[in-house]
């Protein structure tokens, strides 16, 4: 009798016995016992992890945990449960099905609703909370500066979703919508911080003797 092909078992790596595939394990376990905490807390520390990045990247170093742990508990609270949820109803909606007119319907129905909500609501609250701006100058933002932002992201995010639904399990999508993230969120707290740095110089050119209360309301508040 032909000997059998050994079968690797599913999610399995090579180094088992080492301190990642330990670590793999240990995710594993947490993920089919508490999938929702486990996706949660992934997504806050990515999410913090791409504050440190931008912080380094503006300043040349990390320069506020206030303002990281605002990005931790953002992840937390909204990008983990809100991802997990959407994954869930996409997979109800569509029947589990992956085949590729299935795939391409969930990945125009992902980019014309969720990703653009994220998208205002990160938006919102890096103008709001991490860089201190009021919502005078969160509507101009939003006005000028949502499109642009949106037509980049349909540069990225598609080809990122079309390989999640077609290719990546279901209780890993959420995690590889983190790391894909990782890479936006970090783009957009810099061009964030672009935008408050140029609205701050602006208002500084405008503050000429007798013309003060012309300063833009936009730049009254400080951001983290």
């Amino acid at each position: 009798m032909a000997a059998q092909p050994k079968t690797v078992p599913r999610h399995r790596l090579p180094m088992d016995a080492g301190p990642v595939g330990l670590a793999w394990k240990a995710y594993l376990g947490s993920l089919k016992a508490k999938p929702i905490r486990t996706k949660s807390i992934t997504s806050a520390v990515i999410a913090g992890l791409s504050d440190c990045i931008a912080q380094r990247v503006i300043h040349g170093r990390h320069r506020s945990f206030t303002r990281t742990l605002c990005m931790v508990l953002y992840g937390l609270v909204w990008n983990g449960p809100s991802a997990h949820y959407w994954q869930t109803f996409m997979e109800w909606l569509f029947d589990g099905k992956s085949d590729l007119g299935t795939v391409l319907r969930k990945v125009l129905l992902d980019q014309t609703s969720y990703g653009p909500v994220c998208n205002i609501l990160f938006m919102s609250f890096a103008t709001l909370v991490l860089e201190g701006k009021t919502t005078q100058f969160l509507q101009s933002k939003l006005k000028y500066d949502y499109p642009k932002v949106q037509i980049n992201g349909w540069k990225v995010w598609p080809l990122a979703a079309l390989i999640n639904y077609k290719f990546v399990p279901l209780e890993f999508r959420v995690l590889f919508i983190n790391m894909v993230a990782l890479c936006w969120s970090t783009y957009l707290l810099l061009r964030a911080r672009k935008m408050a740095t140029a609205a701050t110089a602006t208002a500084q050119q405008a503050q000429v003797p007798g013309e003060q209360e012309k300063v833009p309301e936009p730049v009254a508040r400080k951001g983290l």
